[in-house]
């Protein structure tokens, strides 16, 4: 019987020959044989594995290279699951397209089929029931969750916590927001960190902390502290600032013991302190809150940062990565630059705002590490601390690189690559995810549409989540365990919502809606039970006017305020049997001369998929927070999207 490698070498020269980009099917089945080969190697414990992993990774490289080139993929379909437990799938959606979508699809299909003169396609075929017509678990699930009908999740109530969030029972607020980049949260849950870009045509870094742990009344609210009915709910307190970078951060970490968030451009880290005066000093000196303390020279190290546990930070680049002690770093202390020289700006795009950006060169590292022989061009372009190894997990970007692996790297050993793991079939790892409450595994969303749930001892994935519906990316993944029961929140671009995945009851138990805004990032708060969705407006150009948008058609009860009247309800039943009947102008549940309530063309979703219809029309943070006995009336005020500037950018 051939061995694992020969079995690999046959699958590979079979891979390299597939020349039809027409038989999809076919070539997914040879990448299904590999993960096979793979299987069967780690099951019977077979001494080579790890090099058995590695020429399957290769095979994989070269495969999804031609997948996207010549193969004519736009989402490569899921490879490495099991046989006997293929990817979970949200039902709601099987299609891929929304219900806003579905309705114009649905009216095209029905003419069609009137002049065939056949029978006409049944409506709940594509498009979801409405939102009082759907399941709800508890009286005091929010109104901006949709709940999946036929699912029994893993709580009981012997896990309380658990069910508070499985009834999505939570009070929803929102804050508007730069146009986001990316987010992280503090290891304690004390502070939520934005990257954003802002200014003329979003060419401008910004950062945004969010010091959870501080409760500030929100002044967009208006009103004075004798008058508490006019704010929101204390939730945090905000600082904004300018970070005084040449270009657009797109990297971010934060320092919990430091109390310093890190952002960094492609050339330059910079830290900034949150914490109190005379909480922490650095060589003697106590900054003030959200001062610049440090900046790193990085070099061609471009690649994400990481704080490490023994109070050092790391930077990746192409064929290694760079080190610097926080303890050792010189500080702006006085106002002082930091670093030999001064910071060239030429070549930024700031040409606006050059008196903005900061001319220190920074710190050079303590030390630079290179990779292995064979790695030089490994470049680590999404990583993650797992805590209970002290190892980074690591993606590659395939663009860049035209490789896709993702792997664990010991930093302690030169970066040496411990493990691979196989499976993904995107350009990119979005994120990582691990929770506490399992430290063997780990979360990842990809660019191919996919979340997975990893172990580390083990090469392939455990779980497939089809998050994407080969259509869109999954763009975040947060891995948590209330109560102990393993749950994912996903969240994805084109759909425009949150998921709750029951890891155990392998299915999708709910969506969020986010205000038909695409999600940048998710970030789990331990603390206080609340999931932050950073979500960008894809219907907001870079001089804020927003664009492609019609007059809403908001039944009474998807209002903010919904009317309790038995006239209103029955009206409402009328609206629900024509709504799908009627053309746009034709269809309008609210006042006739409604200007003040506008709705996406495109959205994915329609007025009615949610209990509160909600358009956020500008770029937000949401916050769901949990909670046992949850003010089901706080939620997020309808954006003020306008029709005026329609087209105009």
């Amino acid at each position: 019987m051939p061995s694992y490698q020969q079995r690999l070498d046959s699958l590979a020269a079979r891979i390299a020959k597939f020349d039809n980009s027409r038989e999809h099917d076919r070539f997914v089945e040879l990448l299904k044989d590999v993960a096979t080969v793979v299987r069967e190697a780690d099951a019977t414990g077979a001494p080579d594995l790890s090099d058995i992993v590695e020429k399957a990774g290769g095979i994989y490289d070269s495969a999804i290279n031609w997948a996207y080139g010549d193969g004519d993929f736009d989402f490569l379909p899921s490879y490495a699951h099991a046989p006997d437990a293929p990817p979970v799938e949200d039902p709601l959606h099987r299609f891929g397209i929304g219900s806003g979508a579905a309705v114009d699809l649905l009216r095209i299909l029905s003419m069609m089929y009137q002049e065939r003169g056949s029978a006409p396609i049944p409506r709940q075929e594509f498009i979801p029931d409405p939102w009082t017509q759907s399941h709800r678990p508890h009286p005091k699930s929010t109104r901006i969750s949709r709940f999946h009908d036929n699912v029994v999740p893993s709580v009981t109530n012997a896990t309380p916590f658990a069910r508070t969030i499985y009834d999505a029972r939570c009070e929803v607020t929102s804050d508007t927001i730069a146009c986001p980049v990316t987010a992280a949260i503090a290891s304690d849950s004390s502070v939520l960190a934005i990257a954003g870009q802002g200014g003329w045509k979003h060419r401008d870094p910004v950062l945004s902390l969010y010091l959870l742990d501080e409760g500030s009344t929100n002044p967009a609210a208006g009103g004075d502290d004798d008058n508490a009915d006019s704010y929101q709910k204390p939730l945090w307190r905000f600082m904004g600032m300018e970070p005084g970078l040449s270009e657009v951060a797109y990297q971010i970490a934060l320092d919990t013991p430091h109390k310093l968030a890190l952002v960094a451009d492609s050339q330059r880290i910079k830290t900034f302190y949150w914490g109190r005066a005379n909480e922490v000093q650095f060589k003697g000196w106590a900054p003030s809150r959200g001062i610049n303390v440090h900046t790193l020279d990085s070099g061609r190290y471009s690649g994400p940062v990481a704080v490490l546990p023994d109070g050092r930070i790391a930077r990746a680049g192409k064929g290694g990565f760079a080190l610097w002690s926080v303890e050792e770093l010189a500080t702006h202390r006085g106002g002082k630059r930091v670093g030999r020289g001064k910071f060239s700006t030429e070549g930024s795009l700031r040409d606006n705002d050059m008196d903005e950006i900061e001319r220190s060169v920074g710190s050079s590292p303590t030390t630079t590490v290179k990779f292995a022989k064979g790695d030089e061009a490994f470049a680590p372009a999404t990583w993650h601390l797992h805590e209970p190894s002290g190892r980074m997990i690591v993606g590659e970007n395939g663009r860049e690189s035209h490789t896709y692996g993702c792997y664990m790297i010991d930093l302690g050993e030169g970066g040496k690559k411990v493990t691979r793991f196989l499976g993904h079939g995107g350009n990119a790892i979005e994120e990582f995810s691990t929770s506490a409450g399992d430290p063997n595994v780990f979360a990842t969303a990809c660019a191919d549409g996919y979340a997975r749930l990893y172990d580390i001892r083990h090469p392939l994935p455990v779980l497939t989540i089809d998050a994407g519906k080969r259509s869109e990316f999954c763009t975040s993944v947060q891995f948590v365990h209330p109560d102990g029961i393993p749950t994912l929140f996903t969240g994805s671009d084109r759909s425009q919502s949150v998921r709750c995945w029951d890891v155990r009851a392998r299915a999708v138990v709910y969506e969020l809606g986010t205000g038909n805004n695409r999600v940048c990032a998710l970030n789990w708060d331990a603390k206080r039970s609340a999931l932050y969705a950073t979500t960008e407006c894809d219907y907001m150009d870079r001089n804020g006017y927003t664009h492609d948008y019609r007059h809403a058609r908001i039944p009474r009860w998807a209002r903010l305020d919904p009317e309790d009247r038995a006239d209103d309800r029955d009206a409402d039943m009328e609206d629900e049997d024509d709504e799908y009947d009627q053309d746009d102008d034709e269809y309008d549940s609210l006042d006739d001369d409604d200007d003040e309530h506008n709705w996406p063309k495109s959205a994915y979703h329609n007025e009615s998929f949610f209990g509160y219809a909600y358009d956020a029309g500008e770029h937000v943070l949401l916050r769901y927070g949990f909670k046992e006995d949850p003010d089901i009336s706080e939620l997020p005020e309808y954006g003020q999207a306008s029709l005026d500037n329609d087209g105009y950018w």
